[in-house]
C-alpha cells in the first residue's frame, strides 16, 4: 500500500510513488487516475503536489512563495526570476504580468499547464547572477535583484530604437529606481547595448 504521507510533502515524484509498486508502469496507473479526480496536480512531467496541500497554501497565503519556489526549482534549473515578473513586483512595469519569467543557463523554454505559465530565456553562465537566494520557512527561491531584472529585460529586447521618445513610451516606473546600482551592473558586464540604455535612462529620468 502507498504512505499517503507522501501527499503532506510540497511536491512528490513519479520515482517516490514508484517504490510503493513493483515498477513505474504500475505507479502511472494510479499517478493517472489521481489526475483524471483531481486529487492531484501536476506541476510538471513527473512532479505533482496533492490538491489538498495546494488548497492548503491557498488558504495560509502561501500560493506565490511556492509558486516562485517551484519555478526555480523544480520546472527548470538552474534558474533564477527576473524580468517583467520582477520588474512588475517592484513597480517597474505597471501593465500586469500573467507569467513566471525568468533567467537559465539551458536552453529557451516554456511550461505549462492549468495553473502556472513559466517562461525560461536562455542566458550566457558569464551573465547568470546578480540574483539573490531568499529562503521562507523551507523554501528557497532565487530572484534577481531589480536592477539585475531590468538588465536583463533590455538585454533580451532585439529591437531599440535609440531615442529618448522610444524610452519614454515604455512608461518605465523608475522614480524610487537605484541607477546607481543598475549602473555598477552594466559597468561590470560592459555590454555595449546596455551602456547605451543606461544614458537613455539617466536622460528621461534626469539622473
Amino acid at each position: 500500500m502507498i504512505n499517503k504521507d507522501i501527499f503532506n510533502n510540497p511536491y512528490f515524484t513519479l520515482s517516490q510513488v514508484a517504490t510503493f509498486f513493483k515498477d513505474k508502469k504500475s505507479a502511472l496507473v494510479y499517478i493517472s487516475r489521481w489526475l483524471k479526480n483531481k486529487s492531484i496536480i501536476k506541476i510538471r512531467n513527473w512532479i505533482y503536489i496533492s490538491s489538498d496541500k495546494f488548497l492548503e497554501y491557498s488558504l495560509k497565503w502561501k500560493l506565490s512563495v511556492y509558486s516562485e519556489f517551484i519555478s526555480t526549482n523544480l520546472v527548470y534549473t538552474p534558474s533564477y526570476l527576473s524580468l517583467e515578473y520582477v520588474l512588475f513586483e517592484n513597480n517597474i512595469l505597471t501593465e500586469n504580468v500573467y507569467n513566471f519569467t525568468l533567467i537559465s543557463t539551458n536552453k529557451t523554454a516554456k511550461f505549462k499547464n492549468k495553473l502556472w505559465n513559466f517562461v525560461y530565456k536562455s542566458i550566457k553562465k558569464d551573465y547568470f547572477n546578480n540574483y539573490e537566494v531568499i529562503s521562507f520557512e523551507w523554501f528557497t527561491i532565487y530572484k534577481a535583484s531589480v536592477e539585475k531584472a531590468l538588465f536583463d529585460y533590455f538585454y533580451f529586447k532585439r529591437w531599440i530604437i535609440w531615442e529618448k521618445s522610444y524610452f519614454e513610451e515604455l512608461r518605465l516606473n523608475l522614480n524610487d529606481f537605484n541607477f546607481k546600482k543598475f549602473e555598477e551592473i552594466v559597468v561590470k558586464f560592459n555590454n555595449k547595448k546596455l551602456i547605451k540604455v543606461l544614458k537613455f535612462l539617466k536622460l528621461i529620468n534626469n539622473k
